[in-house]
Protein backbone atom coordinates (compact mmCIF):
# COMPACT_ATOMS: atom_id res chain seq x y z
CA UNK A 1 0.00 0.00 0.00
CA UNK A 2 1.11 3.39 -0.96
CA UNK A 3 2.87 5.51 2.43
CA UNK A 4 1.14 8.99 1.84
CA UNK A 5 2.81 11.93 3.43
CA UNK A 6 0.62 13.79 6.12
CA UNK A 7 -0.26 16.91 3.87
CA UNK A 8 -1.82 13.98 1.39
CA UNK A 9 -4.18 12.99 3.70
CA UNK A 10 -8.01 13.82 4.61
CA UNK A 11 -10.03 12.90 7.53
CA UNK A 12 -13.71 13.09 6.87
CA UNK A 13 -16.70 12.83 8.57
CA UNK A 14 -19.99 12.42 6.62
CA UNK A 15 -23.23 13.40 8.54
CA UNK A 16 -26.43 14.29 8.43
CA UNK A 17 -30.01 13.62 9.01
CA UNK A 18 -30.96 10.18 8.72
CA UNK A 19 -31.87 9.22 5.27
CA UNK A 20 -29.92 12.07 3.50
CA UNK A 21 -28.00 9.70 1.38
CA UNK A 22 -24.29 9.71 3.18
CA UNK A 23 -24.09 5.98 2.56
CA UNK A 24 -24.58 6.17 -0.76
CA UNK A 25 -22.53 8.98 -1.10
CA UNK A 26 -19.82 7.27 0.45
CA UNK A 27 -20.21 4.76 -2.04
CA UNK A 28 -20.56 6.68 -5.14
CA UNK A 29 -17.02 8.04 -3.61
CA UNK A 30 -15.17 4.81 -3.42
CA UNK A 31 -16.30 3.93 -6.66
CA UNK A 32 -15.55 6.91 -8.38
CA UNK A 33 -12.40 6.25 -6.90
CA UNK A 34 -11.75 3.02 -8.13
CA UNK A 35 -12.23 1.86 -4.72
CA UNK A 36 -14.85 -0.47 -5.23
CA UNK A 37 -15.63 -2.44 -8.73
CA UNK A 38 -19.51 -1.98 -8.07
CA UNK A 39 -22.13 0.93 -7.02
CA UNK A 40 -23.69 -1.20 -3.86
CA UNK A 41 -27.67 -0.02 -2.89
CA UNK A 42 -29.27 0.71 0.53
CA UNK A 43 -32.71 -1.24 -0.98
CA UNK A 44 -30.04 -4.51 -1.61
CA UNK A 45 -28.09 -4.34 1.45
CA UNK A 46 -25.05 -4.22 -0.35
CA UNK A 47 -23.04 -1.32 0.41
CA UNK A 48 -19.37 -0.94 1.98
CA UNK A 49 -20.32 1.04 4.69
CA UNK A 50 -23.61 -0.43 6.21
CA UNK A 51 -22.64 -4.82 6.97
CA UNK A 52 -24.15 -4.80 10.16
CA UNK A 53 -27.51 -7.50 9.70
CA UNK A 54 -29.60 -4.88 11.56
CA UNK A 55 -28.55 -1.97 9.20
CA UNK A 56 -29.34 -4.18 6.37
CA UNK A 57 -32.52 -5.15 7.65
CA UNK A 58 -33.78 -1.71 8.29
CA UNK A 59 -32.07 0.22 5.78
CA UNK A 60 -30.37 2.73 7.95
CA UNK A 61 -26.79 3.37 9.64
CA UNK A 62 -26.54 2.01 12.78
CA UNK A 63 -23.16 2.27 13.21
CA UNK A 64 -20.51 4.93 12.30
CA UNK A 65 -18.21 3.03 9.60
CA UNK A 66 -14.66 3.48 8.35
CA UNK A 67 -13.75 3.55 4.73
CA UNK A 68 -10.55 5.35 2.69
CA UNK A 69 -9.53 6.31 -0.86
CA UNK A 70 -7.00 7.52 -3.12
CA UNK A 71 -7.84 9.94 -4.83
CA UNK A 72 -5.21 11.70 -6.98
CA UNK A 73 -2.44 10.84 -4.48
CA UNK A 74 -4.57 11.57 -1.46
CA UNK A 75 -5.59 8.83 0.88
CA UNK A 76 -9.19 9.77 2.09
CA UNK A 77 -10.77 8.71 5.27
CA UNK A 78 -14.02 8.66 5.11
CA UNK A 79 -16.41 8.52 8.27
CA UNK A 80 -19.91 7.00 7.38
CA UNK A 81 -22.24 8.21 10.60
CA UNK A 82 -25.56 7.06 11.44
CA UNK A 83 -28.13 10.37 11.03
CA UNK A 84 -30.68 9.21 13.74
CA UNK A 85 -30.78 10.14 17.43
CA UNK A 86 -30.62 6.65 19.07
CA UNK A 87 -27.19 6.24 17.26
CA UNK A 88 -26.00 9.83 17.42
CA UNK A 89 -22.84 9.18 20.07
CA UNK A 90 -21.36 6.95 17.42
CA UNK A 91 -21.53 10.06 14.99
CA UNK A 92 -19.84 12.28 17.85
CA UNK A 93 -17.12 10.31 18.35
CA UNK A 94 -16.11 9.88 14.37
CA UNK A 95 -16.71 14.02 14.50
CA UNK A 96 -14.10 13.70 17.33
CA UNK A 97 -11.59 12.11 14.86
CA UNK A 98 -12.34 14.01 11.91
CA UNK A 99 -10.46 16.74 10.28
CA UNK A 100 -13.64 18.22 8.75
CA UNK A 101 -16.89 17.23 8.02
CA UNK A 102 -19.32 17.35 5.28
CA UNK A 103 -22.54 17.84 5.67
CA UNK A 104 -25.07 16.12 3.44
CA UNK A 105 -28.52 17.52 3.34
CA UNK A 106 -31.18 15.98 1.32
CA UNK A 107 -32.19 18.03 -1.75
CA UNK A 108 -36.00 17.10 -1.01
CA UNK A 109 -36.59 17.00 2.67
CA UNK A 110 -33.76 19.87 3.32
CA UNK A 111 -32.37 21.15 6.70
CA UNK A 112 -33.62 18.68 9.51
CA UNK A 113 -33.39 18.00 13.12
CA UNK A 114 -30.02 16.01 13.17
CA UNK A 115 -28.71 18.21 10.59
CA UNK A 116 -28.71 21.15 13.50
CA UNK A 117 -27.66 18.72 15.63
CA UNK A 118 -24.52 17.36 13.71
CA UNK A 119 -23.67 21.20 12.65
CA UNK A 120 -23.67 22.14 16.32
CA UNK A 121 -21.13 18.94 17.50
CA UNK A 122 -19.12 20.32 14.63
CA UNK A 123 -19.47 24.07 15.87
CA UNK A 124 -17.87 22.09 19.22
CA UNK A 125 -14.88 20.28 17.74
CA UNK A 126 -14.48 23.78 15.64
CA UNK A 127 -14.15 21.86 12.21
CA UNK A 128 -14.36 23.29 9.03
CA UNK A 129 -17.24 21.88 6.82
CA UNK A 130 -19.14 21.97 3.45
CA UNK A 131 -22.51 21.14 2.83
CA UNK A 132 -23.65 18.80 -0.17
CA UNK A 133 -27.04 18.72 -1.24
CA UNK A 134 -27.75 15.09 -2.55
CA UNK A 135 -30.90 13.84 -4.28
CA UNK A 136 -31.04 16.62 -6.90
CA UNK A 137 -32.85 14.10 -9.32
CA UNK A 138 -35.51 13.46 -6.67
CA UNK A 139 -39.11 14.26 -6.96
CA UNK A 140 -39.96 17.94 -5.10
CA UNK A 141 -35.79 18.58 -5.46
CA UNK A 142 -35.18 22.26 -4.99
CA UNK A 143 -31.67 23.41 -4.32
CA UNK A 144 -32.70 27.31 -3.74
CA UNK A 145 -34.99 26.05 -1.86
CA UNK A 146 -32.91 23.89 0.47
CA UNK A 147 -29.93 26.74 -0.26
CA UNK A 148 -32.26 29.53 1.49
CA UNK A 149 -33.41 27.48 4.57
CA UNK A 150 -29.33 26.47 4.87
CA UNK A 151 -28.96 30.45 5.28
CA UNK A 152 -31.73 31.19 7.32
CA UNK A 153 -31.13 28.23 9.95
CA UNK A 154 -26.93 28.35 9.82
CA UNK A 155 -26.22 32.02 8.47
CA UNK A 156 -24.88 33.53 5.76
CA UNK A 157 -20.94 31.94 5.74
CA UNK A 158 -22.99 28.66 3.86
CA UNK A 159 -22.27 29.85 -0.07
CA UNK A 160 -22.47 28.31 -3.11
CA UNK A 161 -20.00 27.07 -5.41
CA UNK A 162 -21.79 25.08 -7.65
CA UNK A 163 -25.52 24.90 -8.84
CA UNK A 164 -27.74 22.48 -10.23
CA UNK A 165 -28.46 21.78 -14.19
CA UNK A 166 -31.79 20.47 -15.12
CA UNK A 167 -34.57 19.44 -11.82
CA UNK A 168 -35.69 16.38 -10.34
CA UNK A 169 -35.46 13.77 -13.15
CA UNK A 170 -34.02 15.96 -15.62
CA UNK A 171 -30.93 16.83 -13.39
CA UNK A 172 -28.12 16.29 -15.83
CA UNK A 173 -25.02 18.62 -14.83
CA UNK A 174 -23.36 21.14 -12.51
CA UNK A 175 -22.53 24.66 -12.61
CA UNK A 176 -18.89 25.42 -11.42
CA UNK A 177 -19.19 28.96 -10.21
CA UNK A 178 -15.51 29.20 -10.06
CA UNK A 179 -14.47 28.51 -13.28
CA UNK A 180 -18.29 29.72 -14.94
CA UNK A 181 -18.29 26.54 -16.72
CA UNK A 182 -20.94 23.72 -16.90
CA UNK A 183 -20.29 20.50 -16.41
CA UNK A 184 -22.76 18.02 -18.14
CA UNK A 185 -23.30 14.15 -17.50
CA UNK A 186 -23.80 11.73 -19.92
CA UNK A 187 -23.62 7.43 -19.21
CA UNK A 188 -21.29 5.34 -21.12
CA UNK A 189 -21.62 1.77 -21.57
CA UNK A 190 -20.53 0.51 -18.92
CA UNK A 191 -23.44 2.51 -16.91
CA UNK A 192 -20.70 4.98 -15.07
CA UNK A 193 -21.32 8.47 -16.06
CA UNK A 194 -18.99 10.95 -18.35
CA UNK A 195 -18.97 14.36 -18.35
CA UNK A 196 -18.34 16.97 -20.77
CA UNK A 197 -17.48 20.93 -20.02
CA UNK A 198 -19.42 23.08 -21.74
CA UNK A 199 -20.86 26.64 -21.84
CA UNK A 200 -23.31 27.67 -19.16
CA UNK A 201 -26.50 27.36 -20.37
CA UNK A 202 -28.32 30.74 -21.81
CA UNK A 203 -31.23 30.51 -19.58
CA UNK A 204 -28.73 30.14 -16.53
CA UNK A 205 -26.69 32.58 -16.84
CA UNK A 206 -28.38 35.35 -15.16
CA UNK A 207 -29.12 32.96 -11.82
CA UNK A 208 -24.97 31.66 -11.98
CA UNK A 209 -23.69 35.75 -12.28
CA UNK A 210 -25.68 36.19 -9.34
CA UNK A 211 -25.00 33.43 -7.06
CA UNK A 212 -21.24 34.13 -8.29
CA UNK A 213 -21.27 37.27 -6.98
CA UNK A 214 -22.21 36.11 -3.58
CA UNK A 215 -19.63 34.26 -4.03
CA UNK A 216 -16.88 36.39 -4.80
CA UNK A 217 -18.15 39.01 -1.91
CA UNK A 218 -17.71 36.67 0.36
CA UNK A 219 -14.09 35.56 -0.26
CA UNK A 220 -13.15 38.79 -1.22
CA UNK A 221 -13.42 39.91 2.45
CA UNK A 222 -10.51 37.86 3.55
CA UNK A 223 -8.07 40.42 1.90
CA UNK A 224 -7.66 44.28 2.12
CA UNK A 225 -6.15 44.10 -1.33
CA UNK A 226 -8.57 41.97 -3.06
CA UNK A 227 -11.05 43.47 -1.55
CA UNK A 228 -10.39 47.08 -3.02
CA UNK A 229 -9.70 45.29 -6.41
CA UNK A 230 -12.82 44.34 -6.11
CA UNK A 231 -14.80 47.47 -5.01
CA UNK A 232 -12.76 49.43 -7.78
CA UNK A 233 -14.91 47.22 -10.27
CA UNK A 234 -11.74 44.79 -11.52
CA UNK A 235 -12.82 40.89 -11.86
CA UNK A 236 -11.04 38.48 -9.38
CA UNK A 237 -9.40 35.40 -11.10
CA UNK A 238 -9.77 32.17 -10.60
CA UNK A 239 -6.49 31.52 -8.73
CA UNK A 240 -7.92 34.30 -6.16
CA UNK A 241 -11.32 33.13 -5.59
CA UNK A 242 -9.79 29.47 -5.10
CA UNK A 243 -7.09 30.54 -2.32
CA UNK A 244 -9.47 32.54 -0.66
CA UNK A 245 -11.85 29.96 -0.32
CA UNK A 246 -9.85 27.61 1.14
CA UNK A 247 -8.25 30.33 3.68
CA UNK A 248 -12.12 30.82 4.19
CA UNK A 249 -13.32 27.25 4.78
CA UNK A 250 -9.69 26.62 6.90
CA UNK A 251 -10.58 29.41 9.17
CA UNK A 252 -14.31 28.12 9.40
CA UNK A 253 -15.40 32.09 7.70
CA UNK A 254 -17.16 29.82 4.56
CA UNK A 255 -19.49 26.67 4.25
CA UNK A 256 -18.96 25.94 0.69
CA UNK A 257 -22.35 24.19 -0.53
CA UNK A 258 -22.27 21.71 -3.72
CA UNK A 259 -24.83 19.44 -5.00
CA UNK A 260 -25.34 16.11 -6.88
CA UNK A 261 -26.87 12.68 -6.70
CA UNK A 262 -24.76 9.85 -5.09
CA UNK A 263 -27.41 7.36 -6.30
CA UNK A 264 -26.95 8.49 -9.88
CA UNK A 265 -23.20 9.21 -9.30
CA UNK A 266 -23.53 12.86 -10.25
CA UNK A 267 -21.34 15.63 -8.81
CA UNK A 268 -18.96 12.74 -7.11
CA UNK A 269 -15.45 13.38 -9.25
CA UNK A 270 -16.27 16.97 -8.72
CA UNK A 271 -16.56 16.54 -4.77
CA UNK A 272 -13.53 14.20 -4.46
CA UNK A 273 -11.70 17.16 -6.45
CA UNK A 274 -13.18 19.93 -3.69
CA UNK A 275 -12.10 17.27 -1.35
CA UNK A 276 -8.50 17.20 -2.39
CA UNK A 277 -8.09 21.15 -3.12
CA UNK A 278 -10.16 22.81 -0.93
CA UNK A 279 -10.10 20.72 2.56
CA UNK A 280 -7.40 20.74 4.96
CA UNK A 281 -5.18 18.06 5.89
CA UNK A 282 -4.16 17.35 9.30
CA UNK A 283 -0.67 18.97 9.12
CA UNK A 284 -2.79 21.95 8.65
CA UNK A 285 -5.22 21.96 11.28
CA UNK A 286 -4.74 23.09 14.53
CA UNK A 287 -2.59 21.65 17.59
CA UNK A 288 -4.54 19.04 20.14
CA UNK A 289 -4.98 19.95 23.62
CA UNK A 290 -3.82 16.87 25.99
CA UNK A 291 -2.80 16.44 29.27
CA UNK A 292 1.13 15.35 29.96
CA UNK A 293 0.83 12.00 32.12
CA UNK A 294 3.74 12.86 33.95
CA UNK A 295 2.99 16.62 35.28
CA UNK A 296 -0.32 17.04 34.87
CA UNK A 297 0.11 19.73 32.95
CA UNK A 298 -1.66 20.77 29.39
CA UNK A 299 0.19 20.64 26.23
CA UNK A 300 -0.62 20.81 22.45
CA UNK A 301 0.54 17.49 20.73
CA UNK A 302 0.80 18.94 16.90
CA UNK A 303 -0.28 16.18 14.19
CA UNK A 304 3.66 15.41 13.06
CA UNK A 305 5.53 12.04 12.75
CA UNK A 306 8.44 13.42 14.05
CA UNK A 307 6.99 13.66 17.74
CA UNK A 308 6.26 10.52 19.85
CA UNK A 309 3.22 8.69 19.31
CA UNK A 310 -0.01 9.45 20.35
CA UNK A 311 -3.79 8.28 19.23
CA UNK A 312 -7.15 8.21 20.34
CA UNK A 313 -9.63 5.21 20.45
CA UNK A 314 -12.94 6.10 19.05
CA UNK A 315 -14.55 2.93 18.91
CA UNK A 316 -14.60 -0.52 19.50
CA UNK A 317 -16.56 -3.59 18.32
CA UNK A 318 -16.07 -6.82 18.03
CA UNK A 319 -15.53 -9.23 14.71
CA UNK A 320 -16.31 -12.72 14.40
CA UNK A 321 -12.80 -13.34 12.51
CA UNK A 322 -10.24 -11.29 14.77
CA UNK A 323 -12.07 -10.46 17.95
CA UNK A 324 -12.20 -6.99 18.92
CA UNK A 325 -10.88 -4.44 16.77
CA UNK A 326 -10.04 -0.84 18.25
CA UNK A 327 -10.33 2.17 15.88
CA UNK A 328 -7.78 5.10 16.57
CA UNK A 329 -6.69 8.05 14.88
CA UNK A 330 -3.12 9.66 15.47
CA UNK A 331 -2.19 12.39 16.08
CA UNK A 332 1.27 12.49 16.08
CA UNK A 333 4.01 9.62 15.52
CA UNK A 334 3.57 6.24 14.16
CA UNK A 335 2.95 2.92 15.26
CA UNK A 336 4.55 -0.55 13.85
CA UNK A 337 2.81 -3.60 13.70
CA UNK A 338 3.92 -5.87 15.97
CA UNK A 339 5.08 -3.57 18.76
CA UNK A 340 4.42 -1.95 22.24
CA UNK A 341 2.18 0.47 23.07
CA UNK A 342 0.81 2.06 25.92
CA UNK A 343 -2.33 2.58 27.09
CA UNK A 344 -2.12 5.90 28.88
CA UNK A 345 -6.10 5.78 29.93
CA UNK A 346 -5.64 2.68 31.84
CA UNK A 347 -1.83 2.35 32.42
CA UNK A 348 -1.22 -0.12 31.08
CA UNK A 349 0.97 -2.00 28.30
CA UNK A 350 -0.34 -3.66 25.50
CA UNK A 351 0.99 -5.75 22.23
CA UNK A 352 0.21 -4.74 18.69
CA UNK A 353 -0.24 -7.32 16.30
CA UNK A 354 -1.36 -6.66 12.71
CA UNK A 355 -2.59 -3.07 11.94
CA UNK A 356 -5.60 -2.30 9.20
CA UNK A 357 -7.17 -0.25 6.96
CA UNK A 358 -10.69 -0.65 7.27
CA UNK A 359 -12.74 -0.70 4.26
CA UNK A 360 -16.15 -1.05 6.02
CA UNK A 361 -15.88 -4.53 7.03
CA UNK A 362 -13.32 -5.57 5.36
CA UNK A 363 -9.52 -5.72 6.62
CA UNK A 364 -5.77 -4.55 4.62
CA UNK A 365 -2.85 -5.32 6.38
CA UNK A 366 -0.26 -2.04 6.71
CA UNK A 367 3.47 -2.63 8.15
CA UNK A 368 2.54 1.09 10.40
CA UNK A 369 0.34 3.34 10.85
CA UNK A 370 1.46 7.25 10.67
CA UNK A 371 0.67 10.50 12.02
CA UNK A 372 -3.05 11.91 10.49
CA UNK A 373 -4.05 8.39 9.96
CA UNK A 374 -6.81 6.72 10.73
CA UNK A 375 -6.45 2.36 11.33
CA UNK A 376 -7.89 -0.32 13.24
CA UNK A 377 -5.69 -3.13 15.57
CA UNK A 378 -7.19 -6.46 16.58
CA UNK A 379 -7.29 -8.07 20.39
CA UNK A 380 -6.00 -5.04 21.91
CA UNK A 381 -6.64 -5.81 25.40
CA UNK A 382 -7.87 -3.05 28.40
CA UNK A 383 -8.94 -0.70 25.87
CA UNK A 384 -11.94 0.55 25.67
CA UNK A 385 -13.61 3.75 23.46
CA UNK A 386 -12.32 7.04 24.58
CA UNK A 387 -8.51 5.76 25.49
CA UNK A 388 -5.10 7.03 24.72
CA UNK A 389 -2.38 5.27 23.37
CA UNK A 390 1.01 6.51 23.20
CA UNK A 391 4.62 6.49 23.81
CA UNK A 392 5.18 4.93 27.42
CA UNK A 393 8.20 7.58 27.45
CA UNK A 394 5.94 10.58 26.90
CA UNK A 395 2.40 9.58 28.42
CA UNK A 396 -0.36 12.15 27.40
CA UNK A 397 -3.80 11.53 27.94
CA UNK A 398 -6.20 13.21 25.58
CA UNK A 399 -9.82 13.94 26.76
Amino acid sequence: MTKYDISKVRNIALVGHGDSGKTSLTEALLYDSGMITRLGDIKQGNTTTDYDPREIKKGITINSSLAYLDWKGLMVNILDTPGYLDFITDTKLSLRVADTTIIVVCGVSGVEVQTEKVWDFADEYKLPRAIFINKMDRERADFSRVKDTINKVFGSSAISIQLPIGKEENFQGIVDLIKMKAIVYKKSGDGKPVFEEQEIPQDMKEQAESYRKELVEAVAEFDDEILMKYLDGESLTDQEITSLLKQGIKEKKIVPILCGSATMNLGIELLLDFIGEYLPSPSEMLAVAAKNVKTSSEELVKNSIDSPFSAFVFKTVADPYVGNLTYFRVYSGKLPEDSNVYNSSKGVDNKVGKIYKMQGKNQRSIPEVCAGDIAAVAKLKNTVTGDTLCDKDNPVLFE
